[in-house]
């Protein structure tokens, strides 16, 4: 069947887990999502289409959500999750975003991944990693098992605890400040005005002004720069420095910055 999968990824989880499940279900795209919002509407002509990322606040990212109301198509649709974490009630919200839009989500699935939210801790030793790298390959492999036969499969399921009191009361009220979050990165002596931070910015949020990263609050806390930044001068407050930083290994920078550049 003729797929096409849009993703949307900052530190490369949600771009490997595209890769993986193109690689398993065969005659499959892959298209950037910040590609895709470059057009106007969206009007894939594949039988199947996907849409992978990461789960942010118990949420779609915010530009996941403005690729939806772009998107037009009578194709089930799954959706399929990375996450550090619980993913909390954010496939219930999720859902009721396809609903209104006329959208057909079929299946909407999560994968666990390493948290690339370094301000709550830097990743894991090697061994762990491995760990979890191969958990998600297997998990992947019910994914596409699940797809290819066509399930109907919504895990809307969710801790009512941990998706509406604790955090996620906070969560809720604080997502759509998400763009401004960047007003509380900092730079560290030792920036190099290499440029990198604003290559793998996936939404350009970011520019170099006199040799130095500037945000411009459209965020979309990716964590692009921070994690990516070679002398690991970029802070989330007082909260990263000396934290571990985090990518994909089978993910490059120059995978992270092709997403926003359309192939000629």
């Amino acid at each position: 069947m003729a797929t096409r999968i849009y993703y949307f990824t900052g530190t490369g989880n949600s771009l490997w887990a595209a890769r993986t499940l193109a690689e398993k279900l065969g005659e499959t795209t892959l298209t950037p999502i910040v590609q895709a919002l470059q057009d106007g509407e969206i009007l894939p002509a594949e039988e199947r289409i996907g849409i992978v990322f990461p789960v942010y606040m118990y949420r779609m990212p915010h530009i996941v959500y403005r690729f939806l109301h772009r998107l037009q198509t009578d194709a089930p649709i799954f959706a399929v999750a990375t996450m550090g974490g619980d993913p909390g009630n954010m496939f219930a919200v999720a859902k009721r975003v396809f609903e209104q839009r006329g959208l057909n989500l079929r299946a909407a699935m999560t994968v666990k991944m390493p948290s690339n939210y370094i301000p709550f801790g830097g990743v894991p030793d090697d061994d762990e990693l491995a760990t979890v790298f191969e958990a998600a390959e297997e998990r992947l492999d019910e994914i596409a098992a699940i797809l290819e036969r066509g399930d109907a499969h919504l895990e809307t399921e969710h801790s009512r605890y941990r998706a509406w009191i604790h955090p996620g009361l906070l969560y809720k009220l604080g997502y759509k400040f998400v763009a401004a979050t960047d007003g509380s990165y900092r730079l560290d002596d030792g920036c190099d005005a290499c440029g990198i931070c604003a290559l793998v910015c996936p939404v350009e949020n970011l520019v170099m002004v006199d040799d130095a990263p500037t945000w411009s609050g459209r965020c979309e806390q990716c964590m692009a720069c921070v994690q990516w930044c070679p002398q690991q001068v970029i802070q989330v407050k007082d909260k990263t420095r000396g934290e571990r930083r985090y990518h994909h290994p089978s993910v490059k920078s120059k995978d992270i910055v092709a997403q926003k550049r359309r192939k000629k």
